[in-house]
């Protein structure tokens, strides 16, 4: 056991002092001396592609929604028709009512940026005092029946609205448009005695207009325009005592039309901060 030992220490020396290890063939030493002249590729100007700040989001999207508070004075007309009896006979009426009402309302919409400007669409909804006045009642037969007071109470409008704007300036700029939708109130005729005769008017409606803006900041935009507005020709049952002698009923034709200036504030983007 002993020699089988010391046969296997012999063979160990015998193959350390034997061929060089292949270490020594692996060329000259690495020279590290100027690994610290290469140049940073961000800073000093070395690089052939330079790299450039990608920012998160842009302050002024090609999309934006906002909502606008609506106020103004509507110069309202409300035009009334011939009203027919039960029994088919016409008692025709003329004559309109003027009134300045007070309207206000909001919008909610979509602004998508195009060149020098913007394009607008949005919804609107807009409320109307009441307007009353007299009018004129004749018999079939052309003779003078009555001087009832008309009157439109609870005035409304839901309308969809596109809308295009146009810069001028920096800040200042212009728009024009319209849109088309419904609207309504409801038609009394008050005779002494009181009110007998009252119906709810909805018809098509609709509006055209323009006006001028002035950006105050990236999101609040103040907006002064005119729009003429018209809700159509509507008929409507009514009922009244003529005079005591007997019951009139049957129907009334009216109209609504309306020249409106309107003062808006536009705020873009009203949810921003709440993220």
């Amino acid at each position: 056991m002993r020699t089988k030992h010391m046969l296997l220490a012999a063979f160990v020396a015998a193959g350390c002092l034997g061929e060089p290890s292949r270490g020594d063939d692996l060329g000259p030493p690495i020279d590290l001396s100027s690994f610290s002249a290469i140049g940073s590729p961000v800073g000093d100007g070395t690089a052939s592609a330079p790299i450039h700040d990608v920012a998160y989001g842009s302050s002024t999207p090609s999309r934006r929604f906002y909502l606008t508070g609506i106020l103004g004075a509507s110069f309202a007309t409300l035009t009334t028709g011939g009203g027919v009896d039960l029994d088919g006979d016409v008692y025709p009426s003329d004559g309109s009512v003027n009134q300045t009402l007070f309207t206000a309302g909001g919008a909610a919409g979509m602004a998508f940026d195009r060149e020098n400007g913007l394009l607008r669409t949005e919804f609107e909804a807009r409320s109307r005092d009441l307007m009353q006045g007299q009018a004129n009642l004749y018999y079939p037969d052309g003779e003078f029946f009555d001087h009832p007071q008309v009157r439109a109470a609870n005035g409304w409008s839901t309308m969809a609205n596109v809308w295009r704007d146009f810069d001028i300036g920096e800040r200042a700029g212009v728009y024009a448009g319209g849109g088309i939708g419904a609207g309504g109130y409801q038609l009394g005729a008050v005779y002494p005695p009181p009110p007998t005769a009252s119906s709810g008017v909805t018809r098509f409606a609709w509006q055209a207009g323009g006006g001028v803006t002035y950006l105050f900041t990236e999101r609040l935009t103040l907006d002064l325009g005119y729009r003429f507005f018209a809700i159509d020709t509507a008929s409507s049952p009514v009922s009244a005592p003529p005079n005591g002698f007997g019951q009139f009923g049957g129907a009334m034709t009216s109209s609504f039309a309306a020249s409106e200036l309107l003062l808006s504030v536009r705020l873009y983007e009203p949810f921003r901060n709440w993220r």
